[in-house]
């Protein structure tokens, strides 16, 4: 391929990352979507649009020998779909050569029985033992606003001072597709922590970063920090087998357990599915939703009655 064709193709990819901005996509989109897309560049040798189903197949073979997780595997293929569908936008090409029939047939996940390849999902009692060991005030607080809202750690990672609302118990998430319900709401205790934390970042935010959460550094943290502190801290008390690989996944603890924990906390608390699934911000709700709204008021009153206490007052 001669080298000013290639260096054409590159600028599409810029192109495409400048879309994902004018999109307001999150933050974690509009970084990670051009680096996939531009590994998968480097794959074709600069030819992202002479693709085919056999280059697909070859890629996501090289992907595999990479050791890659079937979840991070179908993250490269989503970016290639919406960067070839920003393609279609954008007439250069006529079709999305990562059609839905190519990844239902070749990433669609093989259901199992097996129940060592389950996440691990923990009780209360083992939420309290690991919020309790945890005595650095900014990590016991991320892990508690975790356990608390059902967070995925990119939108903690996102989430500015002036995203919470203390006296009404309320943070404001920033917009993301995944999400449907942009408000968490936050019981005594989580105020309890993140108070402890506040006054304690004002002392250290030199820069005055708009970020709740601070690194050493006092940037922002970011979300594989988050990940490294829930899992620091889930190895102490037993939660987490450090030598485990990814397949052995109730031997592992991350972030996305604490997720996990906070949908079964309050199924077994007796909320109602609906609520549950409004409280995570799950998006493809049925068309029935929209006859049966639920107003914040009661979804609030329904989680502070409801979400499990972790003996922090």
């Amino acid at each position: 391929m001669k080298k000013g064709k290639t260096q054409d193709q590159a600028a599409l990819i810029v192109a495409f990352k400048a879309d994902l901005k004018d999109r307001n996509l999150s933050a974690d989109t509009v970084t990670q979507y051009p680096q996939y897309v531009h590994t998968f560049y480097d794959f074709t040798g600069g030819d992202l649009l002479g693709v085919d189903d056999e280059t697909l197949i070859r890629y996501l073979a090289h992907l595999r020998q990479r050791e890659l997780g079937q979840s991070t595997i179908k993250r490269y293929f989503a970016s290639l779909a919406a960067f070839y569908d920003f393609l279609m936008f954008k007439k250069q090409i006529a079709a999305n050569p990562v059609s839905s029939m190519f990844r239902k047939r070749y990433l669609k996940d093989r259901k199992t029985h097996d129940t060592s390849q389950r996440r691990q999902c923990i009780t209360v009692d083992q939420a309290k033992l690991l919020v309790g060991s945890i005595l650095d005030n900014r990590e016991r607080a991320v892990v508690v606003l975790l356990l608390k809202t059902g967070l995925r750690r990119h939108e903690l990672s996102e989430l500015d001072l002036d995203d919470v609302d203390l006296p009404n118990q309320t943070i404001r998430l920033k917009p993301t597709a995944k999400r449907s319900f942009e408000t968490a709401f936050i019981d005594d205790e989580t105020i309890f922590v993140l108070n402890r934390w506040i006054k304690e970042r004002e002392k250290e935010n030199n820069e005055q970063i708009p970020a709740l959460f601070l690194d050493k550094f006092g940037n922002r943290l970011s979300k594989q920090a988050i990940g490294r502190i829930v899992r620091k801290h889930a190895v102490v008390v037993g939660l987490h087998d450090p030598n485990s690989t990814r397949k052995q996944l109730q031997k592992r603890f991350s972030s996305h357990c604490c997720r996990h924990y906070f949908t079964n906390s309050l199924d077994e608390a007796g909320m109602k599915e609906n609520f549950i699934q409004e409280l995570r911000g799950d998006t493809g709700h049925d068309a029935s939703d929209t006859y049966t709204h639920i107003s914040k008021e009661k979804l609030k009153r329904a989680y502070l009655d409801l979400v499990p206490q972790l003996d922090l007052l």
